[in-house]
């Protein structure tokens, strides 16, 4: 249990370090996943499962002018091999509303696999929101990644607790392993920054074969 937690937990220390101390622009996370899907592709390198747990959080910094600064991490087995067992997302960006009610963010993010390099990679973003609906396109950069996606996302309040949450994502297909990727699920407030979620996620795979198999996901989060 010591290896599954101890990576995660060294990640976030440095991140809480690094942040000024009792700053009101701060936010932490952490939560508990059935398993890590991202883009409707397993994460966990090793043989596909319906579950394969995982510990993920991190911490947010608003400077309240639109700029953030940011960390996320996710225990597992990465890399080529398995080799990795800790993925860290530091990522930044610029965030704020125009027009009647527009919403945008643009930003980057780096993706970094200690003890594998080679799944080291890098994004840029641009997210653009109106009420219930966003777009997002995200492109690769560096270390040969040319890795380009386009989400369209909607997050409908279902009541005051609950909220129903859709996405779909196009992918160019030049070394990918996947074209199209899709999630359906929903999200219950618990209440004290705890939030519960049971999503429906997968891809259309080229590479990936069952990596990509539409699985269902819960998970809980808690912020603070």
């Amino acid at each position: 249990m010591n290896n599954f937690i101890r990576p995660l937990a060294a990640a976030v220390a440095l991140v809480c370090i690094a942040a000024p101390a009792a700053a009101e622009g701060v936010s932490y996370n952490i939560g508990l996943t059935s398993l890590y899907k991202f883009n409707g592709i397993d994460q966990d390198v090793r043989a596909p499962k319906n579950a394969r747990p995982a510990l993920q959080g991190g911490a947010d910094y608003d400077f309240g002018n639109g700029l953030y600064v940011g960390n996320w991490n996710s225990t597992g087995k990465f890399g080529a091999q398995g080799q990795a067992d800790l993925e860290i997302d530091l990522y930044g960006g610029y965030r704020g509303e125009f027009g009647q009610g527009w919403r945008y963010d643009i930003g980057a993010i780096r993706f970094v696999y200690p003890k594998d390099n080679s799944w080291n990679a890098n994004e840029w973003y641009v997210r653009l929101g109106h009420g219930i609906f966003s777009a997002q396109y995200g492109h690769g950069f560096g270390n040969g990644n040319k890795t380009a996606r386009l989400a369209l996302s909607l997050a409908q309040p279902l009541s005051e607790k609950l909220t129903l949450e859709a996405s779909v994502g196009f992918r160019n297909r030049h070394n990918m392993d996947s074209a199209k990727d899709a999630h359906l699920g929903l999200v219950y407030d618990l209440g004290s920054g705890l939030m519960a979620s049971g999503r429906i996620s997968g891809a259309e795979t080229a590479k990936t074969g069952p990596a990509g198999k539409t699985r269902l996901v819960v998970g809980l989060v808690k912020t603070f």
